[in-house]
């Protein structure tokens, strides 16, 4: 990995020479471009110095890489830049670890020793030709001639050519988060600020979003659509029944793995559609002006902590439980359980001191490194998997509509990178740390427990009856929406099914 990441500083530095001939406009954004690896590699060192895995900085280079073959293939030429590319894409597809960090240092140094050399070559954009070629002129005559033909050569470029934008006007952005300081150790929490950070660093700090962690997630989206601030990062299924609907973008019991789910929140019904499926939801049903981004995934979560193990279903009824969304309906209607939500506004904070005292029975987060993080071990003897509520929970950015569409268009493709890029760092840095903590958590002597048949069955069963009883409730919305869902999912089902190894 890190030798690949040697291997293309090396050969850029073997075909620097080609850049000596660069415009000097062109020579501020190659420059720029190697200054930016740079920075990403110096942040990523500091990441492993304290002990985290670099997951933004390593998406961030991912796009510093597909963007090689345009920003420098002209000079090094388009076979040499793809190639370059791909070594770089490569090498960030594993992450580094503390052993890496001298090399990681020493590529910085080089890019930045690339920077500095670009930067120093002599100016050798248009209007210097001209005054050279003139000095050797003897009047005016000869300079005219001559800056007549440079004058037309460069209009015939630009006429064979379309020139491509590259104002980078200064925007301010406010997002605001649900997610508060007391879940401040947990992957999730991270989420919002690595978009904010990409974007930022893409723009060359022209396109900023300051970042609120207040509210929630309804307030949030009022507050979106009505043009109160820019943007939003929540759980949708945070939110009352008002907008049930849109769970299908977030959770649902029973739902599509996280590889189907990544699907469903790029599906369209037409491929020339503007919007996705998903995302055309806020506007055309509920009439929410949002365009709504997957910005981070959990993947597959865990059944949480119970102060006891379950025997029997009866053993559950009246008990209390932290869960939001879906899942908290079929625990109250499949076994007669207490949902923290009937109890009033109570945080994450307050149910885990609850769950110690006893006041609850149970309570669940997200899987293994959270939950570690949050304590929850500490709290209750026995973890119980499957997640069957949430098998594949999706965060949105959700954006005001004029906002973005004042957007140029290249900063609309950067911030659906930076969201795309985020989706995929959270659902890998999950996947990574969950198995680790898992290891962790069985040591302290929790018992992994796994449902039984019964309550799995009676889940399913109940929750197939809800989404059926929501769907007469409101067939103009949810029903369409629940209808295109199930069809989605039986066609990409029987894919899955077709190559699960038995």
């Amino acid at each position: 990995m890190i030798e690949e990441l040697i291997e293309v500083v090396n050969k850029l530095s073997e075909v620097s020479h080609r850049l000596d001939e660069v415009r000097i406009k062109r020579r501020q954004r190659i420059t720029q471009y190697f200054l930016d690896i740079e920075n990403c590699l110096r942040d990523s060192v500091e990441q492993l110095k304290n002990g985290k895995v670099p997951n933004d900085k390593w998406g961030e280079l991912r796009v510093y890489a597909r963007k090689l073959p345009r920003t420098i293939g002209s000079e090094i030429g388009q076979e040499t830049s793809e190639e370059l590319s791909l070594l770089l894409l490569s090498t960030s597809k594993s992450f580094p670890t503390v052993q890496d960090i001298p090399s990681i240092e020493d590529v910085a140094g080089q890019f930045k020793g690339l920077a500095n050399t670009i930067t120093a070559k002599p100016e050798n954009d248009l209007r210097r030709k001209i005054l050279t070629y003139g000095g050797f002129a003897t009047a005016g005559f000869a300079g005219g001639v001559l800056l007549n033909k440079f004058s037309d050569q460069a209009k015939t470029k630009s006429e064979t050519k379309p020139p491509v934008s590259t104002d980078l006007p200064n925007i301010d952005w406010e997002m605001h988060t649900f997610l508060s300081d007391n879940v401040r150790n947990t992957i999730l929490f991270q989420a919002p600020d690595r978009v904010c950070d990409l974007v930022r660093k893409m723009t060359n700090n022209r396109f900023n979003i300051k970042l609120k962690r207040t509210g929630e997630t309804e307030e949030i989206l009022t507050k979106v659509s009505n043009g109160q601030i820019q943007c939003g990062f929540s759980g949708i299924y945070y939110s009352t029944p008002k907008y049930r609907a849109l769970f299908f973008g977030c959770a649902i019991p029973f739902g599509l793995n996280p590889q189907e789910q990544t699907a469903w929140l790029n599906y369209k019904k037409n491929p020339n559609d503007k919007y996705t499926f998903i995302q055309s939801i806020y506007k055309e049903k509920l009439e929410l002006n949002i365009i709504p981004f997957p910005a981070a995934a959990t993947g597959g979560q865990m059944g949480g902590w119970f102060k006891e193990e379950i025997i029997s279903i009866e053993q559950l009824r009246n008990k209390v439980i932290r869960i939001p969304g879906l899942g908290a309906d079929v625990c109250q209607k499949a076994f007669g359980m207490t949902t923290h939500e009937q109890l009033g506004s109570i945080s994450l904070e307050t149910a885990i001191e609850k769950l110690k005292e006893g006041d609850f029975f149970a309570v669940e987060w997200t899987s293994p490194h959270d939950d570690f993080e949050l304590g929850l071990h500490r709290a209750a003897n026995f973890y119980y998997y499957p997640g069957w509520w949430e098998p594949s929970t999706t965060f949105d950015v959700q954006v005001n509509i004029n906002a973005w569409d004042d957007l140029p268009s290249h900063y609309q493709e950067i911030f659906k990178v930076a969201c795309h890029e985020n989706y995929m760092s959270i659902l890998t840095e999950y996947n990574l740390k969950n198995s680790l903590a898992l290891k962790k958590i069985e040591e302290t002597g929790v018992k992994l427990k796994r449902f039984d048949t019964n309550i799995l069955t009676k889940a399913r069963s109940t929750t197939k009856e809800l989404l059926d009883f929501y769907a007469n409730q409101d067939e103009d919305i949810f029903k369409d929406i629940y209808e295109e869902w199930l069809n989605f999912k039986s066609r990409i089902r029987a894919w899955s099914d077709l190559n699960k190894l038995q």
